[in-house]
């Protein structure tokens, strides 16, 4: 399996790396403007019909138009989705990875025709791992106004978990079905305190659209958000390696359109669940677990909160402020977080060792004809010396089984 990981660089802005990023952002949106005149569709047709014009209006090297083209339509499409007119607004640079050259720290860039775009950047021991391994393959390029970033990729072989992991995130807390638990709540409380800092200088400045533009999207808030979110995903991924473990998450969509403004909901919500990071805190969590060899799947999470995971019933009537409650089929106590997670983890479909099969020998007639795998809880499967690759389970091989729960 191929994995990909982007390394950021700093580097120092010079007359030659700013006209690089303004005569490609012009160049984006002429390409942009040609798309919605002449209503082009497809990606590879943008790139055919731009390629020779752009290339004349701006004198650049002939590369340079593909890269626009991508760039472009992934715009195109974007704001197609948002219904908003697509337009770049920021300084931006990217290139494939076979146009450009890294020379350990030196990037070399193609722009005017015969001449190149020397750029040194600024590393520490982070970056100089990637830069020093000779197995990474060097992906594209992006560039803005202060970072550069560079995609590394190489084969990684995943082999099969012992058992999965489900985890149910929340706005200041991720509760996993074994029980682990990371606290969010920094993350909420930082948004809380640079939100009463702008509103101050918003009462103070109503009509000044520079301290607007300043304050905000403030760089410090977001950088130490990410610090939180980057050190709960470096948790989890190397749990899951430590342990053998698949990870199970929700597949998140929509949760914004939920909560827009006629939903009834206080603006005090509005405000958090717009602020709430998931899909990035998901994104952090599933390129670190690929890159580390670690299963990943993403599941539906509808119900997950209202269905007992001991017997299966669908209480409809749960409150979203109800933590805990009482199964009314069964009489089971549930926490709502660990009852969700518990249900993410059995929605999951990665097959793991510690599983019965459908059909497999020696299992019980129940069992066999069960589509649905069952997994065998709290049980540890012993460590095998052979190779446990997806590619080594068939049909015929013995499963690991604990015939006293089949019993």
């Amino acid at each position: 399996m191929k994995v990909v990981k982007g390394v950021k660089f700093a580097y120092r802005q010079t007359p030659q790396t700013l006209g690089l990023l303004s005569t490609f952002r012009d160049m984006v949106n002429d390409a942009i403007r040609i798309c919605l005149a002449e209503k082009i569709k497809g990606r590879l047709k943008l790139r055919d019909r731009i390629y020779t014009e752009l290339q004349d209006r701006y004198d650049v090297v002939s590369c340079l138009p593909y890269s626009v083209a991508e760039v472009a339509w992934s715009i195109v499409k974007k704001h197609k989705r948002w219904q908003r007119r697509p337009y770049a607004k920021r300084l931006m640079f990217k290139m494939e990875a076979a146009s450009f050259s890294l020379n350990y720290s030196i990037l070399s860039l193609p722009f005017r025709k015969g001449k190149r775009v020397l750029i040194p950047m600024q590393y520490g021991d982070y970056q100089r791992f990637f830069l020093k391994d000779k197995t990474l393959k060097r992906g594209s390029v992006t560039m803005t106004e202060s970072s550069i970033v560079i995609a590394f990729s190489k084969e990684k072989s995943v082999a099969m978990p012992l058992r999965r992991v489900g985890y149910d995130l929340n706005e200041k807390s991720i509760v996993g079905s074994d029980g682990t638990h990371h606290d969010l709540s920094e993350v909420a409380r930082l948004h809380t305190l640079y939100g009463i800092r702008r509103s101050k200088f918003y009462e103070r400045h109503p009509h000044d659209r520079r301290l607007k533009k300043k304050f905000g999207g403030s760089r410090r808030e977001k950088d130490r958000v990410n610090q939180v979110l980057h050190r709960v995903a470096t948790l989890m991924v190397d749990k899951a390696r430590a342990n053998n473990e698949a990870i199970v998450l929700e597949r998140l969509k929509g949760i914004r359109y939920a909560h827009q403004r006629g939903n009834a909901e206080g603006k005090s919500r509005r405000r958090r669940i717009a602020q709430w990071p998931f899909r990035r805190l998901q994104s952090y969590i599933d390129y670190r677990a690929r890159w580390a060899g670690v299963p990943i799947e993403y599941v539906s999470p509808s119900y997950t909160s209202k269905t007992c995971n001991v017997c299966g019933h669908v209480n409809t009537k749960l409150k979203v402020t109800d933590r805990s409650w009482l199964c009314p089929s069964c009489g089971a106590k549930l926490e709502r977080d660990p009852n969700s997670a518990i249900n993410i983890e059995r929605r999951g479909k990665i097959r793991c060792l510690g599983e019965v099969r459908p059909g497999a020998r020696g299992t019980d007639e129940a069992v066999k004809g069960n589509e649905t795998t069952t997994p065998i809880l709290r049980a540890e499967a012993p460590k095998s010396s052979l190779p446990v690759s997806p590619v080594d389970w068939t049909d015929s091989a013995e499963p690991i089984l604990n015939q006293s729960k089949l019993a």
